[in-house]
């Protein structure tokens, strides 16, 4: 249904609601407890329109949003500057294919580290530190869908800061 239709029938339907339980508990005085009872039913009525209503429209709203399980989550590394063996982590809710990458400061790939298939779950990619010099990188995870970069500092002595 269109949106307008269903807001039309809400509105009409609550309208209609509100005019029984006036009917019923206001005019000349009635007070049975079929009155009571019927107010309580048309009471929870509404109540259950109200609430599609709002579900209605939270859906309406969540149109466009982004899906989770479609994305990987690359994760930060846990030192500052890197040396030696790095261990990258990311998670992916689905099978994918994985392109892992090194990039330079110009962002230019510089290394491949992984080009393969990752079933879904956390994943640590081993990459070794010492094929680059002392400097700033990126470390890229690319799928069919989002391209995602973190930077990382080389450093292989102490004198570079």
């Amino acid at each position: 249904m269109k949106k307008r239709t269903v807001l039309t029938l809400i509105g009409l339907s609550l309208l209609i609601t509100l005019l029984i339980l006036f009917r019923v508990n206001f005019v000349k005085g009635i007070r049975s407890w079929e009155s009571k009872v019927l107010g309580i039913f048309i009471g929870l009525a509404a109540i259950a329109m109200l609430y599609i209503t709002y579900k209605s429209i939270i859906k309406r709203f969540s149109r466009g949003t982004l899906k989770k399980e479609d994305y990987a989550l690359l994760f930060d590394l846990e030192s500052k500057a890197q040396h030696g063996e790095i261990e990258f982590y990311f998670t992916i809710e689905q099978t994918k294919k994985v392109v892992f990458s090194i990039l330079n400061e110009k962002m230019e790939a510089i290394k491949v580290v992984q080009d393969k298939e990752f079933p879904s779950g956390g994943h640590i990619v081993r990459f070794d530190a010492k094929e680059l010099g002392n400097g700033v990188y990126f470390y890229c995870l690319e799928t069919d869908n989002q391209k995602t970069m973190k930077k990382m500092f080389v450093q292989h002595d102490n004198l570079t800061v």
